[in-house]
């Protein structure tokens, strides 16, 4: 049960504490490790899947944890993002909805034996909320682009791209339900 794959999973699981222990309140100041422990634990997400895949190690315990250990790491700084005031309630709140809502489809599928493959778009709003959570973690630092004065803020730049991240979250959703229907209905009707 405890392959190479589960592992790493289980070791993007560990890391939420570290991130969270290593952020602080943005008045302290960018919390660069805390966002580059983030990254990290994103990046396991992509290392379990191939090893998992490349090595033959896909096992029921990593189906099930794979995805638990993506929702516990993106609600938890999620919720401390928000509490820091960093991201305003709602967003987070859609993207915690959306994982619970596909989590609830899938399950439903799968009582119907029905598997609902991952689409593109949720990796790529994955990949923006990775990217802009990182960001909102290290959120006071500026950064001047070489040869002007303009500086980029971090903060702003977080915000921007976790905006695409929701458009991404409603559209991954909508797709999921779509797809569920219409395999459904193909279904019924045979």
């Amino acid at each position: 049960m405890l392959n190479t794959a589960n592992v790493i999973t289980l070791a993007r699981i560990f890391l939420i504490p570290a991130v969270i222990v290593l952020d602080h309140p943005p008045k302290a100041g960018p919390s660069p490790l805390a966002a580059l422990l983030f990254v990290i634990a994103s990046l396991t997400d992509l290392l379990d899947g191939y090893v998992a895949r490349r090595f033959n190690m896909v096992t029921s315990m990593g189906k099930l944890l794979d995805p638990i250990a993506d929702k516990i790491l993106i609600s938890s700084v999620l919720f401390l993002l928000v509490g820091h005031g960093l991201l305003p309630p709602l967003l987070a709140i859609l993207v915690v909805a959306r994982e619970f809502a596909v989590s609830g489809l899938r399950q439903v599928a799968a009582t119907r034996g029905i598997v609902i493959p991952a689409e593109t778009s949720g990796k790529v709003k994955m990949g923006f909320q990775t990217v802009s959570i990182a960001l909102l973690l290290d959120n006071n630092r500026h950064v001047k682009i070489p040869g002007t004065n303009f500086l980029l803020n971090f903060h702003w730049i977080g915000l921007l791209t976790f905006w695409v991240a929701i458009i991404l979250t409603i559209v991954s959703a909508v797709q999921y339900l779509l797809w569920y229907l219409w395999v459904t209905d193909r279904e019924d009707h045979q």
